[in-house]
């Protein structure tokens, strides 16, 4: 358990003494030792305050507080006395941390009304005061409790900012890498195509670039379209910006980029709900680059099954010259980004070989509600 701050000591101590003060007049008043008393009041409020400035044994405090209400018990200067032991064992209980010398200190003070009744033997209500001791020990170990679970629960509440934090990070990047990857990649294959027909169709390497700049274009726009939305306070923009609808367009500006890709549709792909639309898309638009980027020229297959409870997505490549059969391209992040986005709506995600190519399925369900999937075997891109 914490150990109290400086704040926790100081509201003890202070209070405290301000009910050392109340008591001690209230007793001096009625037993008519008024000099005595405030003598020990005045050596209760010391304790505290020396208590409280300096990190004393406890030992000592135990002696300092509980040795001057003893003592004036023991000369009989009236029961309303022993209210200063209640004090006394409240500050003490609160500003411990060492849970033995909690129990020691609460259990000489229990002990303290039935000593004095041996010893005296007067007719006075010591087993009340005993009673009184007792939930007073147990109303501070509960204070201490309340006070460890707030600093507990302000620690946690830094964690969780600091996890978010790096959660809305992890979503940055993954949103970045899907928008510039894809469309760098689209916008190589296009100048690659024209640099290589710049002799012999000049007119076809003309338009390549056209489409390469309206590529470039878009996807600029894309991010920008990101970043405002980031930076919308009022969440006004947090719609996904691409939907399933988008993915025909995808593939065709693909397949114009000289990467064979065909598409199949079953189902209205308008009917999806926006938030899963946009992993759908997501995913076709990472598996279509990293076709393009490790089997280039391999004909890609993208299969989009819409049901009335799942989404199911898959993307085929027949393989290539530039990744040998049934292996995997170089590390990255792609699939991981992939597979988190399906995980985080409550689908799943596959990817693996498929003959001489690679397949990357993904079922959604149409609700996106969050559950706990089972991990499949990961591709890095």
């Amino acid at each position: 358990m914490r150990r109290p701050d400086r704040t926790a000591r100081q509201d003890a101590a202070l209070a405290a003494v301000a009910s050392t003060l109340v008591g001690g007049l209230l007793v001096a008043t009625s037993a008519g030792h008024r000099g005595s008393v405030t003598v020990v009041c005045a050596a209760v409020v010391a304790g505290c305050l020396v208590g409280l400035r300096l990190r004393l044994p406890t030992v000592v405090l135990i002696v300092w507080l509980y040795g001057p209400p003893v003592a004036s018990l023991l000369d009989w200067l009236g029961e309303g006395v022993t209210f200063l032991v209640v004090i006394a064992l409240s500050y003490l209980i609160v500003r411990e941390n060492d849970a033995r010398l909690r129990v020691a200190t609460g259990a000489l003070a229990v002990a303290i009304p039935g000593g004095v009744q041996l010893v005296v033997h007067g007719d006075w209500g010591w087993p009340y005061w005993t009673g009184g001791l007792l939930v007073t020990w147990a109303s501070a170990e509960q204070l201490r409790r309340y006070r460890a679970l707030v600093a507990e629960l302000e620690a946690t509440r830094e964690r969780l900012a600091v996890q978010a934090v790096h959660l809305e990070r992890r979503r940055i990047a993954a949103e970045l890498h899907d928008l510039v990857g894809h469309s760098l990649g689209v916008l190589l294959l296009h100048v690659t195509g024209a640099r290589r027909r710049i002799e012999d169709d000049p007119a076809g390497s003309a338009e390549a670039l056209r489409r390469a700049e309206s590529i470039g274009r878009s996807g600029l726009a894309e991010i920008r379209r990101s970043v405002a939305a980031l930076r919308d306070e009022t969440g006004a923009s947090l719609a996904p910006s691409m939907t399933a609808a988008d993915v025909p367009a995808l593939v065709g500006t693909t397949a114009a980029a000289g990467c064979p890709a065909t598409l199949e549709v079953s189902g209205s792909l308008a009917e999806i709900e926006p938030i899963t639309g946009l992993a759908v898309y997501r995913v076709v638009q990472e598996s279509l680059a990293n076709a393009g980027r490790h089997a280039p020229g391999a004909s890609v297959r993208v299969a989009v099954t819409v049901g009335t409870d799942e989404v199911d997505v898959t993307v085929t490549d027949g393989g290539g010259p530039g990744r040998p059969p049934n292996q995997a391209g170089p590390g990255g992040v792609g699939l991981v980004g992939m597979r988190e986005r399906v995980e985080a709506l409550g689908g799943t995600l596959a990817a693996g070989p498929a003959g001489a190519g690679w397949r990357v399925r993904a079922r959604l369900p149409r609700a996106g509600t969050p559950a706990p999937a089972p991990a499949e075997s990961r591709r890095a891109t």
